[in-house]
């Protein structure tokens, strides 16, 4: 429990610079990564989650009406989870503990987004409808803005810490369910799935510069290579 709640008090702080901080680089995941593997002791673990995750981020492009997603929950809830396993979970396979560090951390940003967005819509609205009065002293109008500058930072912290604490919690649960129950196959799959990197990027040439029926066959080798590396 003191391990979430260590998480839980990350996640407000970083919120804070993502939203109402300076907007730094420290809230991004591949860095918020390496803060979470420090205090857990397992920095290489962690490093190794939170750079995938911010990898793709870095390649989703924010539609207009779409909904964002919490980078803040996905960079602590994934790098904090896998260094947990990595620490408590003896004899998991370290590459399965980063691959399922990083779906829990993807899965943490989706979900995180949608337990904060009523609370953060609500704040909005609040601060968009704060009004002052014209006669209002310089004195007066600075102490308001304090106070309500303040609040906003408690409340986003809050907020915040509270869903990370949550998600983290829910997350390490399933994380350990998965090492426990997953077997040797499973394990050797995640081992090898670096195969399918080559074989997506030749499909990918292919797909630009060769014609529809040569792409298939390629795209069919591509699946074929996929096969045989997990049965292999």
């Amino acid at each position: 429990m003191v391990w979430f709640v260590t998480l839980a008090l990350v996640g407000g702080v970083l919120a804070v610079d993502h939203r109402a901080g300076w907007q730094g680089l420290l809230a991004h995941p591949v860095f918020a990564s390496v803060l979470v593997g420090s205090l857990v002791g397992e920095v290489s673990t962690a490093l190794a989650v939170g750079l995938p995750i911010e990898l793709v981020y870095l390649s989703i492009i924010p539609m207009r009406g779409g909904r964002s997603t919490d980078q803040v929950a996905a960079g602590v809830v994934g790098p904090g989870t896998a260094g947990l396993l990595a620490r408590h979970a003896g004899g998991a396979d370290p590459m399965f503990i980063c691959a399922v560090g990083v779906f829990l951390g993807l899965a943490a940003g989706e979900v995180g987004a949608r337990i904060t967005a009523p609370f953060f819509g609500l704040q909005n609205r609040f601060l968009g409808g704060v009004e002052f009065p014209q006669d209002l002293g310089r004195g007066s109008l600075a102490r308001r803005l304090s106070v309500i500058h303040f609040g906003s930072v408690v409340f986003i912290f809050v907020i915040e810490g509270l869903a990370v604490l949550l998600l983290a919690a829910l997350a390490y649960r399933l994380g350990e369910a998965s090492t426990r129950i997953a077997d040797g196959t499973l394990v050797r799959g995640t081992a090898y799935w670096s195969r399918l990197v080559p074989a997506v990027g030749a499909a990918s040439i292919v797909h630009l510069f060769w014609q529809h029926r040569l792409r298939l066959v390629l795209a069919a080798c591509a699946v074929l290579v996929v096969i045989v590396s997990w049965l292999w």
